[in-house]
């Protein structure tokens, strides 16, 4: 298969670094041909781990001047703040590009749906980064609920759990950036969107995507934040329920503490979580992506008084990255895209219809 070529709209999305070593990688199924980003250090970084890769790739301080100097370029990887995938996406699109978009598309319901509209008007092939889509893990999970080893579905269980990245980067606890615009969590609070729940899609399209069911009703709470200084909430605990009666929670939240550093470490035991739960009437499955078990042992155990992790490697499917592997096999027209633009709405409605709850306090109907 011919790779497919790719430019690559910002960086702000942390994600994107996590590319770089496959984009990288000679038997790579994506062509990157330029990067972009506002931000001086991102793109320096990008220079800097491209620098000895033997590829030829072009740097630009903004994404429309990349857009213009590589008609050539067959996709684009938008991963600019959310506040504009709008604008990127869109023009990228009405120069016929396929995208693949980091999460969220949007936190406007209505822009995604005018996304998805031009989509289907320039025929191109549109990519969300749900990448757990590709995790052994939830594939697994997803075909004993579907071919109903696990008896009538009862509830669901689902922790998205995190340190807080605003320490890291500090855009992600801008509600401008993250959100698209300040709404306080609630009337009065100094708190506004655009935190822990904006930052956790994956519980409102995995639990979908394994079951198959809509959401039907969503109650969501979020109390004093945890860390003082955050403009975005750290932390969202959201009940409900599916079609069928299926009752569901959800924790989408910076759950787990961090270093007061300006780098990333991940020093914890278990820094992240994705971790599922499922109950039918025939069977109860588990589930966590990051596959790090905790034990805390008291006195009497015969490895006294200690904390123990069972560290097992996280497993993906796929060629250098799952996801971009899908994403070109969809371009070149043999299979389509795993996780799609309107999967990315349903999770985005979700997540609203909670932002909303917790202002309101009330449940909100879908």
């Amino acid at each position: 298969m011919k790779p497919v070529s790719m430019i690559i709209a910002g960086a702000a999305n942390p994600h994107v670094r996590n590319y770089y070593g496959g984009l990288a990688m000679g038997n790579c199924p994506v062509k990157t041909l330029a990067i972009s980003d506002h931000d001086p250090e991102r793109l320096q970084y990008a220079k800097d781990f491209f620098a000895n890769s033997g590829m030829e790739i072009s740097f630009y301080g903004d994404w429309r001047e990349m857009y213009e100097k590589h008609p050539e370029a067959e996709s684009v990887m938008v991963g600019t703040d959310n506040i504009h995938h709008f604008e990127a996406t869109r023009e990228a699109i009405m120069r016929s590009k396929h995208i693949y978009s980091m999460k969220v598309i949007s936190m406007n319901e209505g822009e995604c749906e005018e996304l998805i509209r031009l989509r289907n008007q320039k025929k191109i092939v549109f990519e969300v980064e749900l990448e757990l889509h590709f995790s052994a893990q939830y594939r697994h999970i997803k075909e004993a609920v579907q071919s109903g080893k696990l008896g009538e579905i009862k509830s669901i269980y689902l922790t998205n759990v995190s340190q807080s990245p605003c320490n890291y980067f500090p855009n992600w606890g801008d509600p401008e950036l993250s959100y698209g615009k300040t709404i306080p969590i609630k009337a009065g609070s100094s708190v506004c969107r655009g935190g822990g729940l904006t930052d956790h899609p994956h519980p409102f399209d995995l639990i979908h995507w394994v079951t198959g069911l809509e959401f039907k009703k969503v109650f969501a709470v979020s109390s004093r934040n945890q860390r003082a200084h955050l403009k975005v909430e750290d932390h969202v605990a959201i009940t409900g329920e599916l079609e069928g009666d299926v009752k569901f929670f959800i924790n989408p939240s910076y759950s787990n503490l961090e270093e007061n550093v300006a780098k990333r470490v991940l020093i914890w035991p278990k820094s992240l979580e994705v971790n599922l739960k499922v109950t039918g009437s025939k069977g109860y499955m588990a589930t966590d992506y990051f596959d790090k078990p905790l034990y805390v042992v008291g006195k009497n155990h015969i490895s006294p008084n200690r904390l123990i992790v069972d560290g097992m490697g996280k497993t993906a499917i796929g060629g250098c990255n799952g996801a971009l592997d899908c994403f070109a096999k969809a371009v070149r027209g043999m299979r389509d895209v795993e996780s799609s633009a309107e999967d990315g709405l349903r999770a985005v409605k979700v997540m609203n219809a909670a932002y909303e709850s917790i202002y309101n306090n009330k449940a909100v109907y879908l």
